[in-house]
């Protein structure tokens, strides 16, 4: 077996470790939320120990412990892991063998749950040996946890010295060196400028790099040439765009939610304008309650006197994810969607698993969830409009971007069209008949129209019935007149008309502005939190069961306990003192799970391993002292995100080649020393932007959509349709984003159907197709051996070897141009990073 296929079989068998941990943190995840809550509050009762010691024990099933579920009870195991449909547990519920609970069938979206949680393989820790032992008594804030690493204060200390000080291009290198180097061994050498060139441009744009600029590079001899790539790309309008889709992955973007895309605009924007992270972040939980600066243009000023960058910003909020139940119910999953964001994307912390009991490993009470809770039930993202069986919609608070200047003129213009609209109904009261013949006569038109462009037979019939109903409608009226003899066309309906346009001219003059997701204060409209204040404990998570009520309030183990409540500090909800508290330099936190996720989009993995969770179920860091040195020099540099990438970028440790020794992945097969760079697969977007921009279709060919702005590549993947109520199933099978989930890190598998797209899909073979067309045309390419080391600059970013050339010369006398190209387009080389 060769060095190569070696270093091939290790990346595997770490991208499979790392989905395989991520898959088995999200089981317990999922079941501490979704199963065993449910088994508490409804079999507890007659299958747990204290059941039995009760003499209370039914059919001998134990369901309060893992080995209790797995054995059963006297009818068998109560679950077969991986298969629902063999598991008495699952029929038992479903009411198709034993029913129960016996007081009542469960609703079949926890079914559902109970379902997926056994074709995860039923994933439970209650009895597992290795995981950290549950709490089992009343609440308390121990020693141990207050000296859990990631409730420290940032560590400051001097860089470690080293022996090969030479090999150091940055402080940080210090930290990487110093320990390979206590280990005996050391880092690899630094990348060939090729593969230095591709994976720079694609870590900081989601694009390749062009041939032009790799030979730019490359026969660039100045010992500032690496820091000229870097800044430029750092001032590429692309490197918004990729950063944003970073972003976008952890707060669970959706574009059927962010129907005008203004969130993620924002987004973008504020990542190629550098905005201090401390800032895009208040934006985000408060932007609606925070001053404009007062530098910032008159024109991007909400007439409340927040900018509208701000209001913008606070569409983060509105990403929650829940399901069309019971206005109540809905927004207590609402906030739990969103404790849940705010814990674990800007502070690495499961908060949300403290919902319905007191966290069973991290010092989070469900007093401090509940405390929390009280400032976002005292916000709202839904209109509070119900549909039916009383469930609450998906209507969101939209605010249109007008400034104050322009909300006040169409104000003016509003109350001119009221006045308008009120004349209409006093003309209208003199011809009741004539005017209602007259609306119903303009009817028709509009409702045969819709009824040519209806597509599903439920909407044809409603719109035939409209039409039905008006037309017996319109019989009824002419036969009265006839009967009557009032007048068809009487002069005020010639008034009516007169008014109308003047109606229609007055909103002409409107201004109009796309309308932005945000999120408001005050609870949901009619619901049980519809006012702004404190809230009670929702008992075992229930809405229906109130306990004591509880301050607003942070979390005691980041905020302490000598905490002012939020009630005693202001009048509204608390989301712009929540906002300050994490942006604030004293959390511990925040800076350090910013700085992570940057190291982990750069490195390949983050120092701390489980970026969204630092608390004791998580991932210790590899290298603590580091993560605190990059930390500390995040905050100093006024928390500028390009800044931190920079740095990282122009280190040796980013440097390095990507190759490893046999002896060196014996000894660390996760790199968890980072004595190399980590190869990793590109994205799903830059995978399909790589092939829109070879078939030149990313701006030569593709038309611009509306709601793009003139800096957006009109077709990067970045902007397609990205709908939570559609699967793509291209993204799917490509590891791409999930609009349901927060995801901390991308999945990297390796399954039969990415294959095939590459071997079948029509983009592939299309964009094989013009890319050797484009080859065989152009003129400055008069020679196969040329068109071949173009190809493989554009394809793979660097020349050919000789024997390569050969190779492609054999295949492509036997076959194709376009053969060729496809293959290298289905090349492991194309689709991975060095």
């Amino acid at each position: 077996m060769g060095r190569r296929t070696i270093r091939w079989l290790l990346v595997a068998l770490g991208a499979a470790a790392q989905v395989s941990a991520q898959a088995a943190d999200d089981g317990i995840e999922f079941f501490e939320k979704s199963i065993r809550p449910i088994l508490v509050q409804h079999c507890y009762e007659c299958h747990s120990q204290a059941a039995a010691e009760k003499g209370k024990l039914q059919a001998g099933l134990l369901l309060d412990s893992k080995q209790g579920v797995l054995t059963g009870g006297e009818s068998g195991p109560a679950i077969v892991a991986g298969k629902p449909d063999k598991s008495l547990l699952i029929g038992a519920l479903k009411y198709e063998s034993y029913e129960m609970p016996p007081k009542g069938r469960l609703p079949a979206s926890v079914i559902a749950d109970f379902e997926k949680w056994v074709k995860m393989g039923a994933p439970d820790l209650r009895e597992a040996m290795s995981a950290p032992a549950p709490r089992r008594t009343a609440f308390q804030i121990t020693a141990e946890d207050w000296a859990h690493w990631a409730f420290q204060s940032l560590h400051k200390s001097p860089p470690p010295k080293v022996h090969d000080a030479a090999w150091v291009r940055d402080d940080l290198d210090r930290y990487v060196l110093a320990k390979l180097e206590q280990a005996g061994r050391r880092p690899s050498g630094e990348a060939d400028r090729a593969a230095l060139m591709r994976r720079t441009t694609f870590a900081l744009t989601g694009l390749a790099p062009t041939p032009e600029e790799i030979a730019a590079f490359i026969a660039d001899d100045r010992s500032d040439g690496f820091e000229r790539v870097v800044d430029r790309l750092l001032k590429s309008p692309e490197f918004g765009v990729h950063w944003g889709r970073h972003w976008l992955d952890g707060v669970r973007y959706a574009d059927n939610i962010d129907k005008s895309g203004e969130y993620r605009r924002w987004v973008v924007r504020a990542f190629n304008d550098d905005l201090p992270y401390d800032k895009f972040l208040k934006l985000q939980i408060a932007g609606d309650l925070i001053p404009a600066d007062e530098t910032a243009p008159a024109d991007r000023v909400h007439e409340s006197g927040a900018s509208l960058d701000g209001i913008t910003a606070t569409g983060m909020m509105s990403l929650a994810v829940w399901e069309q139940v019971g206005r109540d119910l809905a927004v207590a999953e609402i906030v739990d969607s969103q404790i849940d964001l705010v814990g674990r994307q800007l502070l690495g912390l499961t908060l949300a698993c403290a919902r319905c009991h007191d966290h069973k490993f991290d010092p989070i009470s469900t007093k401090d969830y509940y405390s929390l809770a009280g400032v976002l039930f005292s916000s709202h993202i839904a209109t509070g409009k119900l549909i039916a069986d009383d469930r609450l919609g998906t209507d969101l608070v939209e605010v249109p971007l007008l400034n104050a200047e322009q909300a006040a003129a169409n104000r003016t213009l509003d109350e001119q069209i009221a006045e308008a609209e009120e004349k209409i109904a006093s003309l209208a009261k003199k011809i009741p008949q004539a005017a209602k013949l007259a609306d119903l006569t303009k009817t028709f038109p509009d409702l045969e129209a819709q009824l040519a462009k209806a597509t599903t037979s439920a909407n044809k019939k409603k719109l035939n019935e409209q039409i039905a109903k008006a037309k017996a409608e319109q019989e009824k009226l002419t036969a009265d007149q006839k009967s009557s003899g009032w007048e068809v066309n009487p002069p005020e309906l010639q008034e009516i008309a007169t008014i109308r346009a003047e109606i229609a001219d007055l909103q002409k003059q409107k201004f109009k502005a796309p309308s932005a997701v945000s999120i408001r204060e005050g609870g949901v409209p009619g619901s049980n939190r519809a006012k702004i204040g404190d809230a009670p404990i929702y008992l075992r998570g229930e809405y229906t069961r109130e306990g004591e009520i509880v301050p607003r309030r942070f979390p005691t183990i980041l905020a302490g306990e000598m905490q002012i409540p939020l009630g005693e500090r202001t009048q509204q909800s608390g989301r712009r003192e929540l906002a300050e508290w994490i942006a604030s330099a004293e959390n511990p936190l925040t800076a350090r799970v910013m700085v992570n996720r940057v190291w982990q989009q750069l490195i390949g993995r983050g120092l701390v391993r489980s970026p969204d969770n630092f608390g004791k179920l998580g991932e210790r860091p590899t290298h603590p002292e580091l993560l605190d040195h990059l930390a500390q020099r995040f905050l100093a540099s006024g928390w500028s995100v390009k800044q931190l990438v920079r740095e990282i970028v122009l280190s040796a440790t980013f440097r390095q080649a990507s190759f490893v020794s046999a002896e060196e992945a014996r000894l660390d097969p996760d790199n968890a020393a980072i004595s190399h760079m980590n190869r990793r697969r590109l994205t799903y977007e830059e995978l399909r932007d790589s092939l829109l921009r070879l078939g030149r279709t990313t701006s030569e060919d593709a038309p611009t959509t509306t709601s793009a702005a003139a800096t957006e590549m009109p077709r990067r993947t970045m902007y397609e349709a990205l709908d939570r109520r559609k699967t793509d199933v291209t993204a799917a099978i490509f590891d791409g984003p999930d609009s349901k989930a927060i995801v901390p890190f991308r999945a990297e598998t390796t399954t039969a159907p990415q294959a095939l797209f590459l071997m079948n899909n029509a983009l592939v073979v299309d964009t094989a197709k013009r890319l050797a067309a484009q080859l065989q045309k152009d003129p400055q390419l008069t020679t196969d051996s040329q068109r071949l080391d173009r190809l493989w600059l554009l394809t793979l970013g660097r020349p050919p070897e000789t024997e390569e050339m050969e190779t492609a010369f054999g295949f492509i006398g036997k076959h194709s141009w376009e053969g060729f190209v496809q293959a290298l387009l289905g090349s492991n080389e194309f689709a991975y990073l060095d």
